[in-house]
């Protein structure tokens, strides 16, 4: 992320307390909490298209929620899209840029190791019926 990139993104959450920005080609949002100095962040990192397969529905959990870890990101499964997203919740001083920068470079690995996890996960429900 650039130094100016960073700016405008700041600048959004200072007026808007919401932001976004494009990483590798995909979407990440910021929000802020209630919280000073908290924001989530999330992406999506499934999309259903109306069906979920069954195999990346069990990585999240009936309530649509999925702790992989006691605290950090976790997955959360939009129920009219069936999409999954990857959130979390991150601490961090307003208009500090290498920190945030390292949040969202983890945050985008993070979320791409996800996107290919589901994308397997799908493949195999799309073989088994195939097979079947």
């Amino acid at each position: 992320m650039s130094y100016d990139a960073f700016l405008l993104v700041m600048s959004q959450l200072a007026g808007k307390r919401k932001a976004r920005v494009v990483i590798q080609g995909e979407v990440i949002f910021f929000e802020a909490t209630q919280k000073k100095n908290h924001w989530t962040l999330y992406t999506k990192v499934y999309s259903g298209d109306g069906y979920l397969p069954k195999n990346v529905r069990s990585c999240v959990s009936s309530s649509g929620v999925l702790r992989w870890q006691h605290s950090g990101a976790y997955l959360k499964l939009d129920p009219l899209t069936h999409s999954v997203y990857l959130f979390e919740e991150i601490q961090m001083e307003e208009g500090k840029y290498i920190p945030f920068k390292h949040h969202l470079s983890d945050f985008s690995m993070v979320a791409s190791e996800w996107r290919e996890i589901l994308q397997d996960f799908a493949q195999r429900d799309y073989s088994s019926v195939r097979v079947s």
